[in-house]
């Protein structure tokens, strides 16, 4: 099974980076650890990605990989190919322990338990769908996560069978706390470990055992599924129902929850069909339901949900893998199918939530061909695991090279902005800035298909900003009102930011001539709507101070940033490298400087610390922000 999972993945190793790999690992340095130091543990661990706990066993598990082979991308990978095998193994010997918990009166064979688990683990490993999580880097986190609820399934599953027989069992409780643990430390899904482990208890256990514990379980449960209604009820949905929640998103909460059900059926159906052409990656046109009737199939895919459930709740008893499975599924999106302002959808939140579907299929196909020759059933099985292998070699293939991965996902999805935008970034990095290259002219059409498609994201319009005045064209009359329009209706998030960060360090290089007062109307539209963002004004403090030559609005942008965030150190160290050179400014610079030391516990600010350094040192220009540098003019 280890072995079938490497070869299945590993020609999938050359694919590169893709999308949040960009923001979470390529333009964060933070991470990349070059000595196994305790500084350089602190440093990767202290900064990196968001997150309740900030994920600190992700980013050591990223900052080893960077010890052991630098910033490749394909031993990136090859460590989430070796984490998905242990998984592989870890659902084989949950399947296994699960069969043997519900066959209590020893019916079925060993060998043929142990057949079952390894069909269902094995289609797990290599289905089409788990490619999206395996070859995308930054997914570790999930892998991990996925890690943590599987050890906590299977020690709590060998808990209850020990108590059943009147054994010690607190040990293994234990273990299955301690591994949610783990868990967590790689990402908060893990949370829903006791979810699923109440999943199994009503399914499959059913609360059996000596009376007392029974009772106690009982009450345990009970007690923890009010709690978390009442949480939900009284904390979450009243959180994220206040006005403000959903302005960064093209879709409110109603709509939001109704897209669920049709998102959870889609899921279902590239579960059941694999077809890589259906698996698009990106989704940000997926079809929002704003109402049960528009489009009508909401209302039958919340239909076929409400029917999945009452079957399961029906014969759980009767049917428990096949009702366990059904509420696998469901738990799995527990969290990313909620009233939480996520994207609408992601294929690799289906990667341990599959296994509830291959759980239930494979139970509903044992019991319809238990009369059928065992010969035939191995065939059968043989056929359905080779096919599935074939449709995921194709899928990494495909994953396999950046321009292959980029035009499939295009041409899959031809009405996805972000599928259009990332073929485009890809052609303009092969074109290495040379106007007269096919590669460059090919990536402006991509960005102008992307832009006329419409969609919420300002890094098309800025992509052909950019393109058009390095190669001096006309740019086409409505990309700026496009992007002064976005600026204008939508909250800033961090993709937006990072757009007008690129135009103003673009408009600084000679060789790119934009126009600076339409970047100026922009930064007004954009603080029109966000009148709060320390980040933008930060952004609009250095296009001051360097494009419009205003050291003063500059500093005094800068000072908004510190107000609007006076807990964050970054904004603190941007002022002192504006008031380095300023006289009389010393006293404040020295403040702000040891404020910027104080808060530098895990080496996030050591970088800002020395260019402030060398500014007093040679009161030159002012360097640009770091938390703010990118690479320079890339769309």
């Amino acid at each position: 099974m280890v072995l079938l999972s490497f070869a299945v993945f590993m020609p999938g190793l050359g694919g590169g980076f893709l999308f949040d790999d960009y923001p979470n690992l390529v333009s964060d340095p933070h991470w990349r650890l070059t000595a196994l130091t305790l500084d350089g543990l602190q440093e990767a661990l202290g900064n990196g990605f968001s997150g309740f706990g900030g994920r600190p066993l992700a980013l050591l598990s990223f900052a080893l990989d960077h010890l052991r082979a630098g910033p490749d991308a394909r031993a990136l990978k090859l460590t989430n190919i070796a984490m998905h095998a242990g998984n592989a193994v870890l659902v084989f010997v949950l399947v296994r322990a699960l069969l043997h918990a519900v066959d209590v009166e020893r019916t079925a064979s060993a060998p043929g338990r142990d057949l079952f688990a390894a069909t269902v683990a094995l289609l797990w490993a290599v289905h089409p769908l788990q490619v999206s999580t395996v070859l995308y880097i930054v997914q570790r986190m999930e892998i991990g996560a996925t890690t943590g609820i599987l050890l906590a399934c299977v020690a709590y599953l060998q808990a209850r069978q020990r108590q059943i027989v009147g054994q010690r069992s607190w040990t293994w409780f234990t273990g299955a706390a301690l591994a949610t643990l783990v868990g967590l430390g790689f990402k908060e899904s893990a949370a829903l470990a006791p979810a699923f482990i109440a999943a199994i208890e009503v399914c499959v256990l059913r609360f059996a055992g000596p009376t007392q514990a029974a009772r106690w379980l009982k009450s345990v449960f009970a007690g923890a599924a009010i709690a978390a209604c009442l949480v939900f009820a009284f904390v979450v949905v009243p959180h994220y129902a206040a006005p403000g929640r959903y302005d960064f998103r093209e879709f409110d909460l109603q709509q939001r929850v109704l897209t669920q059900g049709p998102v959870l059926v889609h899921y279902l159906s590239q579960i059941l069909l694999p077809v890589p052409d259906r698996l698009v990656f990106y989704y940000d046109n997926f079809p929002l339901s704003r109402g049960l009737l528009a489009p009508a199939w909401t209302l039958g895919a919340w239909t076929l949900i409400a029917a999945l459930a009452a079957f399961a709740l029906r014969y759980r008893t009767r049917y428990p893998l096949a009702a366990l499975g059904i509420a696998w599924f469901f738990v799995g999106h527990l969290l990313t199918s909620n009233v939480v302002p996520l994207e609408i959808a992601f294929e690799h939140r289906n990667y341990l939530a599959l296994l509830g579907v291959l759980l239930a299929l494979a139970d509903g196909s044992a019991r319809a061909l238990r009369h059928v020759h065992l010969d035939a059933r191995i065939t059968m099985v043989a056929v359905v695991i080779a096919a599935t292998i074939a449709l995921t070699t194709l899928q990494v293939m495909t994953w396999a090279e950046p321009t292959r991965l980029a035009t499939a996902l295009a041409s899959r999805n031809i009405e996805s902005a972000r599928a259009s935008y990332a073929l485009g970034r890809l052609l303009f990095e092969q074109s290495r800035g040379d106007t007269q290259l096919p590669s460059w002219s090919l990536a402006r059409q991509e960005f102008l298909h992307a832009a006329r498609l419409g969609g919420r994201s300002p890094l098309p319009e800025q992509a052909l900003i950019i393109m058009h005045a390095r190669d001096g064209t006309p740019l086409p009359g409505d990309i700026w009102p496009r992007l002064q329009n976005k600026y204008t209706e939508y909250m800033m998030t961090p993709e937006s930011e990072g757009a007008l960060w690129q135009l103003a360090n673009c408009r600084q290089l000679e060789q790119c001539p934009l126009d600076a007062q339409a970047l100026f109307e922009t930064f007004i539209a954009a603080l029109g709507r966000n009148p709060d963002s320390a980040r933008l004004h930060s952004i609009y403090a250095t296009f001051a101070y360097t494009v419009l030559q205003d050291p003063e609005l500059g500093t005094a942008m800068m000072r908004e940033a510190v107000a609007l965030a006076p807990t964050d150190p970054q904004f603190k160290a941007n002022l002192a490298r504006f008031l380095a050179c300023k006289p009389g400014a010393g006293s404040e610079v020295e403040s702000l400087v040891q404020a910027v030391r104080e808060a530098n516990r895990a080496g996030t600010y050591t970088g800002d610390l020395a260019a402030i350094r060398a500014r007093l040192e040679t009161c030159a220009a002012p360097p640009l922000p770091s938390s703010l540098q990118t690479e320079r003019s890339s769309p």
